[in-house]
């Protein structure tokens, strides 16, 4: 049996460009943090410029609480929580979108030249599929994992669903079922990140105790949140009022650090814990779109219809899974976080 070696010197290359493409984006991140943390004239100059994007980012919070009957409620930990790295929140996802709009581009140009010609045309360029499919994944893990975006993005999620509740107490007759539906949108997105909490918070090892304690109570919080979220139709402004009371709340405790507690014990008193199938959830988002895209290469697809297929088979798993709305709940989630 002989060996190509052309064909292994061939598969050295591309494991080592892959290897190149992952540690250059990650080594140029690691050296701008460290320029930007270490070096005195940059620190004092990112210091004052994340301050001042979470003062902006908290301006209407605070003016919906006014609005909402609540100007005196405590706020100190959850305004506080975002001076160190908000303008760093928002410059990310600012950067993902461009970077994600230039991968895609490749992309959208074969798919307008297909339908032109009426067949499928065109293929995604090595530049265009290396962005797509490693350096904006390897970015994207980077912000998940760091601890300080996720927890930014979480205490923005509370924000949002804050500012629901005004705009639900202000809205007109006619305009008032478009608010609710946004107030709907915005307090899932809370709930689905209080059920990851322990994740978000960075603060429990996989096999410590007080992770299962913080997943347990998680799911209560979730089921209060529930609870209070189900009386807005009975009653009216006062059940807004406490929902965004009880934001505040779990905004300021989670601030501070309290992830196993971010409800008081009493209020939580006779709530059943909600369900948490997220992880089956996120399963079945996989395997449909994994199922999409081996499809499409058995049948010999191009590659552009190989990319769309998968593409319309996530998008199509994600709506029936979570839900017809739920792209619309996390693209306002998304653009909350770019042009909040």
């Amino acid at each position: 049996m002989s060996i190509d070696m052309e064909r292994v010197a061939e598969v050295q290359r591309m494991i080592i460009a892959l290897g190149l493409l992952v540690t250059a984006p990650l080594l140029m991140y690691r050296c701008a943090k460290w320029a930007l943390f270490k070096v005195p004239a940059f620190r004092d100059f990112t210091t004052a410029w994340n301050a001042r994007v979470a003062e902006k980012d908290f301006a209407n919070t605070l003016v919906a609480l006014r609005k909402l009957g609540l100007p005196n409620i405590p706020l100190d930990p959850l305004r506080k929580a975002g001076r160190k790295n908000a303008a760093f929140v928002h410059t990310r996802y600012q950067i993902y979108m461009f970077l994600f709009a230039f991968g895609a581009s490749d992309l959208f140009k074969s798919a307008i030249d297909s339908i032109d010609k009426q067949r499928v045309v065109g293929s995604m360029s090595k530049s265009a599929l290396a962005l797509a499919l490693v350096v904006l994944p390897l970015l994207v893990w980077q912000a998940r994992r760091s601890p300080g975006v996720a927890r930014y993005r979480f205490l923005l999620s509370i924000m949002s669903a804050i500012e629901a509740c005004e705009a639900v107490m202000s809205s007109q007759p006619d305009d008032r079922h478009r608010k609710l539906r946004r107030l709907d949108d915005a307090c899932a997105t809370v709930r689905r990140s209080i059920l990851k909490v322990h994740l978000i918070a960075a603060s429990t090892g996989r096999s410590s105790p007080r992770r299962q304690r913080a997943k347990q109570h998680a799911a209560l919080v979730v089921a209060k949140l529930q609870i209070a979220e189900a009386e807005i139709d009975r009653k009216g402004d006062g059940a807004l009022r406490g929902l965004a009371a009880l934001l505040v709340k779990i905004g300021n405790n989670y601030a501070i650090g309290n992830v196993g507690n971010l409800l008081p014990d009493q209020t939580l008193k006779g709530v059943a814990a909600a369900p948490n199938r997220e992880g089956l959830r996120m399963a079945g988002v996989i395997v449909a779109t994994g199922s999409g895209l081996c499809v499409s290469v058995l049948l010999g697809f191009p590659e552009i219809a190989i990319a769309v297929t998968t593409a319309i088979s996530a998008l199509f798993a994600c709506m029936v899974i979570y839900g017809p709305r739920s792209a619309v709940a996390k693209s306002q989630e998304l653009l909350g976080v770019i042009w909040r």
